[in-house]
């Protein structure tokens, strides 16, 4: 045998109940039918409410150019790598100012939920 460590000694004075119920757990009592009907009425209320869906396309051309310019500037500067087609540096700069203007513009656009909103405070969460 192996010579004692200091975990053993730790563990010698515990007393560790190993052994498992050979008895299977008691069955859960079924509830009674008036609990089920109240219980029933409360899930068919919608946990979430509804919002109307916007339009995909946006109807604002500022918008409609602010995402041209998130997708389409790193379009540009992949499709040039792809192409094996050297930019100038100004024209990679204009691509990624491009970029971050649109972006900061989109952001900006957000609307905002603030304690002017009948839903506020709320998560945010919108199906």
């Amino acid at each position: 045998m192996t010579e004692r460590d200091d975990f053993d000694r730790i563990v010698e004075g515990l007393d560790l109940d190993l052994s498992f119920p050979d008895d299977p757990l008691d069955p859960v009592p079924e509830r009674p039918a008036e609990v089920r009907r109240d219980a029933d009425a409360e899930q068919d209320e919608p946990f979430y409410r509804r919002v109307d869906s916007s339009p995909l396309v946006p109807r604002r051309r500022g918008i409609i150019l602010a995402w041209a310019g998130v997708v389409g500037a790193p379009m540009v500067l992949v499709l040039a790598t792809l192409a094996h087609v050297f930019l100038d540096r100004p024209i990679v700069a204009g691509a990624v100012l491009t970029f971050v203007a649109s972006a900061i513009y989109l952001f900006l656009q957000l609307p905002e939920h603030g304690p002017a909103r009948p839903d506020w405070p709320d998560d945010g969460a919108v199906l």
